[in-house]
């Protein structure tokens, strides 16, 4: 109960800043997701071979995608049959019900509200919650919730990752002061770990050239029983030029005390935090010890400084790219690589990339192969002959191991031959 009055207490009381070039919220912005026409039923049937480690097995899936605006639904259900039988985690827990889901999301002129893996979660400038996701181990997946709520010059977001409310959940309230000022605060509980992180920011948009702002910000942080940290930065963003493309960039500083690390509940939080850890290569799951461990947890950190660049560019609703590089100047591997790229074409053509890196010092470390602490993402849906595709998935994602919350990396392609039917 008490968790509940905490997420319903999120979702009426968190606001956003309603300034110059707004940015969505969590996967509010993802292509993928986005309704290209104001009504569509469609039913997607695949089969094709599934390669999960060293295993091959024979894949069949249904996939059913509905849109009537403002609401828009996608399922996916899937059946994955070798030597061995059917791959067990695919159903083998009353969760994977919910697992089916991979959107549902409601979207107005001032309200967004989702269900599905919770994809690309960020708070305010990123500092406690930057690039996170429930999916980051694929078959021990989340279904969790988001909502962004615009009203005059306040907003409100909200998100949990589990929609049984036992993992992750977190919030902004932000307003839009006079002489272009915003403010904002940040809060997150992971509930496992017992770790509350919350941050105030403040950011100004000093000066406009026509769509384009220059707006600098300032950033406090704290991980509850840790440590805190500054942050100071610059966005030059833009609002929709000629209603073709928006873009910003982003320059910025962390100044960190001990037990702090810019943006730690990110993208392998999921698999990596104190209650959760990922294994090396070659370790013994039967006799861990703390050197079998990938990572580096808060109660490891050191702090010192970061510098961070971020870019993103969309072009209307075909292309979106982000980029961010937060480079870390001490002895620990805390340097972290973020990289996304979407491209929709001609005749339904569809591309995603997603990569992440880190546990790297340099960003030359960002072209080696990669370690246990890197995720990639990588999906296409090339047509064929009329409602004929082709669909490859490539995922360097987790499986969890033994009795304990231990992560071992696991590595899946799928490439599959598809129709698809129209109502």
């Amino acid at each position: 109960m008490i968790r509940i009055l905490t997420l319903l207490l999120l979702l009426f009381h968190v606001t956003h800043l309603r300034g110059f070039a707004q940015e969505g919220f969590g996967s509010e912005h993802l292509l993928s997701e986005q309704q290209h026409s104001q009504s569509y039923q469609i039913v997607h049937s695949q089969s094709g071979l599934s390669l999960i480690g060293t295993q091959w097995r024979g894949l069949a899936s249904m996939n059913l995608h509905y849109a009537k605006d403002p609401f828009a639904l996608q399922l996916r259900g899937r059946v994955t049959y070798g030597r061995q039988g059917h791959y067990t985690p695919d159903a083998d827990e009353l969760y994977d019900v919910l697992r089916v889901i991979q959107f549902l999301r409601i979207k107005t002129e001032q309200l967004y509200v989702r269900i599905g893996p919770i994809q690309e979660m960020c708070l305010g400038i990123g500092h406690t919650v930057n690039h996170y996701r429930s999916s980051t181990s694929w078959d021990a997946r989340m279904i969790g919730s988001e909502i962004h709520w615009n009203h005059q010059r306040f907003t409100m977001q909200g998100f949990t990752s589990d929609l049984l409310l036992n993992d992750l959940i977190g919030g902004r309230v932000a307003v839009q002061l006079p002489s272009e000022f915003t403010l904002g605060v940040n809060y997150s509980n992971h509930f496992p770990t017992n770790l509350t992180a919350w941050s105030v920011d403040i950011k100004h948009a000093l000066f406009r050239t026509g769509k384009i702002a220059f707006a600098p910000y300032v950033s406090y942080a704290n991980y509850t029983q840790y440590g805190d940290g500054l942050a100071f930065g610059a966005d030059i963003q833009s609002a929709w030029i000629w209603d073709v493309l928006k873009f910003r960039f982003r320059v910025g500083a962390f100044y960190s005390s001990r037990h702090f690390i810019p943006g730690y509940i990110g993208a392998l939080f999921h698999v990596s935090n104190s209650h959760n850890r990922i294994l090396k290569r070659g370790s013994d799951i039967t006799a861990v010890t703390p050197d079998d461990f990938s990572g580096i947890s808060l109660k490891e950190a050191r702090g010192v400084n970061d510098l961070l660049t971020e870019f993103q560019l969309q072009i209307m609703d075909s292309f979106w790219l982000a980029y961010s590089w937060r480079r870390h100047f001490g002895g620990q591997p805390l340097s972290e690589f973020y990289f996304r790229l979407s491209f929709r074409g001609r005749r339904h053509f569809r591309m995603d990339l997603g990569i992440d890196r880190l546990g790297v010092h340099t960003f030359g470390d960002v072209f080696r192969p990669f370690s246990e602490q890197s995720t990639l993402l990588f999906s296409t849906i090339i047509p064929i002959i009329n409602n004929i595709f082709l669909h490859t998935d490539v995922m360097y994602t987790f499986e969890p191991v033994g009795s304990m919350p231990h992560y071992r990396v696991q590595r899946r392609f799928e490439p599959t031959l598809g129709i698809q039917i129209h109502y």
